[in-house]
C-alpha cells in the first residue's frame, strides 16, 4: 500500500473516530455455524458497497464478536489470523482501479503457487450486510436523506446518515462461501470472481428485501392498481348491472371496499410501535423467546416469506412482528379481522402493516374480487404476508382445523408468476400465561363473545397488574412452495401451461395439513405445559411434590431420548426449577403435610391448566396412547398392541396434527415401546408380551400419569362412538342434529361429572372426529336436499369397543346411561 494512501486511510480513521463513538448497532446477527465454518481458515469479508465508514464499523464489530480481524493488506492472501475485506462493486468491475480488485487479482494469479493454492482452497468468503436505518425507501420519498440507507451519495450524505441512524444499524454475517468451490464450478479462476459477484449480488438484494422490505408504493397507488385489474373491473361491471348503479356509484363502492382492506404501511410507525411494544412487553412479560430464527434468516435470503402462525391470542401478531423487527427482518403485512378495525387501534395497526378481512365473503363477488386482487398486488410486489390459517383464536389450546381460503388465494397468486420463489413459514406461538384466559373459559361455557372496542381496550389495562411469564415464538421448517407443488403434483407446470388448475385444491389441502403439523413440530414445551400434563393426570388435580418432580424427570427423559421432532424446545433447568417456574405463572398451591408437601390447582387456575396442557400434549400423544392400554391390563401382547395403536393413531393425527406417517404407524409405535422399555416404564416378557411395572412403584405412577394425558380425548371419542351406534345407527340422520346431540351430551357430562376441560365445550373437536370416522369409512355421509346426512357402518360398533377398552367397563356403563337419557324426558326432568 503506497505511503500516501496509508496516511489518508489513517487520517480518515482519526477524523471519523468521534462520530463512530456515537454509533451503537442495535442488531448484530451471526449465522449459526459461522464460527465453526471459519475456525482456523482464512477469511475474506465482502461488503455490499464501497465505504470506509462501513469498513471501520466492521472492524469494531469483528473485535466485539470475536471473529477474525481485518489485518491483511490489499493484494495479499488472508490467513487464519489476518482477514481480508472486499467490496461488491469491486467484484462486479464497477471500480476498475480500486485496490480491492488487486486483492482478487492477486488471489487468482497466485493460485498456481503451492502455498497460495492451499490457502485459496480453504478461503471462506463471508458476505456482510450492513444497513443504516430501517426505511425500505419509496418511489416518491423526499426524506430518504436521513431515513434511507444512504448507499448512494457523497461523503456529506453518508455523514448525515451515520448521525441520524447511529442507533439503528443492522449487521448480518452470513454463512461463508468456499472460494475453491466456485473455482471448481467454473474451471477457471478468473470466472470464479464473476460467479462470486453474481451470487453475492443476488444475496444482497434478497437480504435487503428481507431486512428492509421491497420499495413501498403509497396506499392510494396500490388501491389504484387494484381497481384497474381486469378481474375487479369485471366484478364491478357485474355488480353495476345487478344493483342498477351508475358508473360513479360502482366505482365509489369498489374504492370504499379497497379502502376498507388496504394497509398503510409506514416504516416510521414501525419505530414508534417498537418503542411502545418494548415498554408494554417489559411490563407484562419476563422476556420474549424466539426460536429457530437462524433458519428463518436463511430462508429470507432467497425466498419471499408467507407466515402462517397458530392463533391463541390477540398478542400473536404483535409478538411475531415485534420479534422479526428486533431480529433485523421486515415485519409482514398481516391479514387481520375487520373486527379489529376500531378507533384508535385500527389506524395504528393499518400503518403497522395490517390489512383487514371480513369474516365471510359469501355472496359478495365485488368484495371478493377486490380482496383477492389486493392480496395478489402486495404478494407480487414482494411484501412478506402473514395470516392465521385457523381463522380465529383457539379457546382450548389445541390447533383448530385450518380454513383454506387465504391459502388458496396465496397459492393462486404464485401460480400466476411461478418463477417467484416463496416459502410458507409455520409459526408456533405459546404462552406461560394467557392474557385472555378467563374470557375463553366463559365463552366455552356459553357466554357471548365480547366484541373488540375502545372501551374494551381501556379495560385491557388491567393486564399491567399481572405478570405473564415468557411468550414463545418458534419458527417451524419453511415449506418451499415450488418444491411442495412438485411433490403433490409433479406435472403441475405442464398442467398450468395447458390451463388445467384442477390440482390446486389437492395442493391447498396438503399445504394446510403440512403447515399445521409443522407448527406442532416446532412446539415449545414450557414449564407450565409440562407440569399441567402431569398434574391434570391426577384425578383431583393434586399430587405429592416428590412424585410430581419424579414425573417431570421421566417425561423430559422420554422426550430427550426420542424427540417428537428436531425442532421441539424442552424446558431448561432441573425438575425443581421447572416446577417453581410453573407454580409462579399458574398460581399453583403448595400444601404442607407431615408426609411431604402436596401441589394442587383449584378453580380457574385448574381450568386454564387444561389449556396449557392441550397446547403441548401432542408431543407425548403416542406414548400416552401406548400407556393407556396398561391402565386395566397388567400384560399386553406386543403385536396386538402395535396393531391397535396403529389403527387409532389416525384419529389423534387428525385432531392433534401429529407428525405421523400412517403407513408407518406400527414402526413408530415400536420405537416408542422401545423407549418406554429403556426407561423401565414397560418390561418385555417371554413370547412377545409386555408388562407394566408393579403397582406402587415410581415407574407405575409415571406410566399411569402418562396414560392419563389423553383421558378426556378418549372419553370424547368413546361417548361419540357409542352415541352414533345407539342413534342414528344405520339410519341416515341430519348431521347437524347429530352434532347438536353429541355436543349437548358432552356438555352435560362435563357438568354432572365436574370435569372442567374446555374441550367438552368445543364444537370443532367433535366435528373433526366425525370427519375422521367418515375418512376411515366407519361413518357414511351423503346429502339430501342440500343437507348432509350421516349413518353408521356396522364396523363402528366393533371399533367403538377399542375406545371403551382404554377407559374401562365402569366408564362404558355411565356413558350408556347418559346416551339413553335424552330419549327419556321424564328421567331428565326428575333429576
Amino acid at each position: 500500500m503506497p505511503w500516501f494512501t496509508k496516511l489518508f486511510f489513517l487520517l480518515c480513521r482519526f477524523v471519523s473516530a468521534p462520530v463512530f463513538a456515537l454509533v451503537r448497532p442495535n442488531i448484530v446477527q451471526v449465522d449459526e455455524g459461522l464460527r465453526e465454518a471459519i475456525d482456523g481458515r482464512p477469511v475474506c469479508y465482502v461488503l455490499r458497497q464501497h465505504s470506509w465508514t462501513d469498513r471501520f464499523l466492521l472492524e469494531r464489530i469483528l473485535k466485539a464478536e470475536g471473529l477474525p480481524l481485518l489485518r491483511a493488506t490489499p493484494g495479499k492472501l488472508p490467513d487464519s489470523s489476518r482477514a481480508a475485506c472486499l467490496y461488491l462493486p469491486v467484484l462486479r468491475g464497477e471500480r476498475g482501479n480500486d485496490r480491492g480488485k488487486a486483492t482478487m487479482s492477486a488471489l487468482i494469479a497466485r493460485l498456481g503457487d503451492d502455498t497460495a493454492s492451499a490457502l485459496a482452497k480453504e478461503m471462506q468468503i463471508v458476505p456482510v450486510s450492513m444497513f443504516w436505518g430501517r426505511d425500505p425507501g419509496s418511489e416518491t420519498s423526499f426524506l430518504k436523506l436521513l431515513l434511507g440507507d444512504g448507499e448512494r451519495g457523497g461523503a456529506f450524505r453518508k455523514l448525515m446518515v451515520i448521525i441520524a441512524q447511529r442507533k439503528n444499524v443492522i449487521l448480518h454475517f452470513a454463512m461463508p462461501i468456499n472460494f475453491q468451490t466456485l473455482v471448481a464450478r467454473t474451471e477457471e479462476p478468473a470466472s470464479a470472481a464473476e460467479l462470486l459477484a453474481r451470487t453475492l449480488s443476488f444475496y444482497y438484494s434478497r437480504r435487503k428485501t428481507a431486512a428492509l422490505g421491497p420499495s413501498l408504493l403509497s396506499r392510494p397507488a396500490i388501491i389504484r392498481l387494484v381497481l384497474r385489474r381486469p378481474e375487479v373491473k369485471a366484478a364491478m361491471a357485474q355488480h353495476q348491472q345487478e344493483k342498477q348503479l351508475t358508473d360513479a356509484q360502482v366505482i365509489k363502492q369498489a374504492r370504499k371496499m379497497a379502502d376498507e382492506v388496504a394497509a398503510n404501511f409506514d416504516s416510521r410507525m414501525l419505530r414508534v410501535l417498537d418503542l411502545i411494544l418494548s415498554w408494554v412487553f417489559r411490563k407484562i412479560f419476563s422476556g420474549i423467546r424466539l426460536h429457530h430464527i437462524d433458519r428463518l434468516n436463511r430462508a429470507a435470503n432467497d425466498r419471499q416469506l408467507i407466515y402462517m402462525p397458530s392463533h391463541r391470542s390477540h398478542l400473536d401478531y404483535l409478538l411475531i412482528s415485534y420479534g422479526l423487527y428486533t431480529q433485523g427482518l421486515v415485519p409482514p403485512h398481516i391479514a387481520a379481522g375487520v373486527n379489529l378495525n376500531f378507533w384508535p387501534v385500527g389506524g395504528l395497526l393499518r400503518r403497522g402493516g395490517a390489512f383487514y378481512i371480513r369474516r365471510s365473503f359469501a355472496g359478495q363477488q365485488l368484495y371478493t374480487a377486490v380482496f383477492r386482487n389486493y392480496l395478489d398486488v402486495i404478494l407480487g410486489r414482494g411484501y412478506p404476508v402473514e395470516f392465521f390459517p385457523e381463522g380465529g383464536r383457539s379457546r382450548t389450546g389445541r390447533l383448530l382445523p385450518p380454513k383454506k381460503g387465504m391459502l388458496r388465494m396465496t397459492v393462486e397468486s404464485f401460480l400466476a408468476q411461478p418463477a417467484r420463489k416463496a416459502a410458507l413459514v409455520p409459526v408456533y406461538v405459546g404462552y406461560d400465561k394467557l392474557v385472555e384466559g378467563a374470557s375463553y373459559v366463559k365463552e366455552l361455557r356459553g357466554a357471548a363473545k365480547q366484541s373488540e372496542s375502545a372501551g374494551g381496550l381501556l379495560k385491557a389495562t388491567r393486564i399491567f397488574k399481572s405478570s405473564y411469564g415468557s411468550p414463545h415464538v418458534s419458527f417451524g421448517e419453511p415449506i418451499s412452495l415450488d418444491e411442495c407443488l412438485s411433490r403433490v403434483e409433479p406435472e403441475w407446470r405442464s398442467k398450468l401451461q395447458a390451463g388445467d388448475k384442477s390440482f390446486i385444491p389437492g395442493v391447498v389441502d396438503h399445504i394446510a395439513q403440512e403447515n399445521m403439523e409443522r407448527i406442532n413440530a416446532a412446539a415449545v414445551i414450557n414449564p407450565i405445559g409440562l407440569v399441567a400434563m402431569i398434574l391434570l393426570s391426577s384425578p383431583q388435580r393434586a399430587m405429592a411434590e416428590d412424585e410430581l418432580l419424579a414425573q417431570i424427570d421421566h417425561f423430559i427423559a422420554l422426550l430427550q431420548r426420542l424427540p417428537y421432532s428436531d425442532d421441539v424446545i424442552l424446558p431448561e433447568g432441573s425438575a425443581r426449577e421447572i416446577l417453581d417456574a410453573a407454580a409462579r405463572t399458574a398460581g399453583l398451591s403448595r400444601i404442607d403435610h407431615s408426609w411431604g408437601p402436596i401441589i394442587t390447582a383449584t378453580g380457574k387456575e385448574a381450568v386454564m391448566l387444561t389449556y396449557y396442557r392441550n397446547s403441548v400434549m401432542h408431543v407425548l400423544a403416542t406414548p400416552s396412547l401406548i400407556a393407556r392400554f396398561f391402565r386395566h391390563s397388567e400384560r399386553v401382547n406386543e403385536a396386538e398392541l402395535k396393531e391397535s395403536c396403529a389403527q387409532l393413531l389416525p384419529f389423534l393425527k387428525r385432531e392433534l396434527f401429529l407428525r405421523v406417517d400412517e403407513q408407518e404407524g406400527e414402526a413408530l409405535v415400536e420405537s416408542h415401546i422401545d423407549n418406554l422399555v429403556a426407561l423401565g416404564l414397560l418390561e418385555r416378557c417371554d413370547e412377545g408380551v409386555l408388562s407394566r411395572p408393579e403397582v406402587g412403584t415410581e415407574a407405575y405412577a409415571v406410566l399411569t400419569g402418562l396414560g392419563r394425558i389423553l383421558r378426556e380425548t378418549f372419553e370424547r371419542y368413546t361417548m361419540t362412538s357409542l352415541l352414533l351406534v345407539h342413534a342414528p345407527g344405520e339410519t341416515p340422520s341430519p348431521r347437524s342434529d347429530i352434532e347438536k346431540t353429541i355436543i349437548d351430551m358432552a356438555q352435560r357430562l362435563a357438568i354432572v361429572s365436574g370435569r372442567e376441560a374446555p374441550e367438552y365445550f368445543d364444537k370443532n373437536l367433535f366435528r373433526v372426529y366425525l370427519d375422521t370416522l367418515i375418512s376411515q369409512e366407519l361413518l357414511a355421509q351423503d346429502e339430501e336436499g342440500g343437507e348432509p346426512r350421516i349413518w353408521c357402518n356396522p364396523r363402528l360398533a366393533v371399533f367403538s369397543q377399542r375406545w371403551v377398552s382404554l377407559l374401562g367397563p365402569d366408564v362404558q356403563q355411565s356413558m350408556l346411561q347418559l346416551i339413553r337419557r335424552p330419549t327419556m324426558p321424564s328421567a331428565a326432568e326428575g333429576e
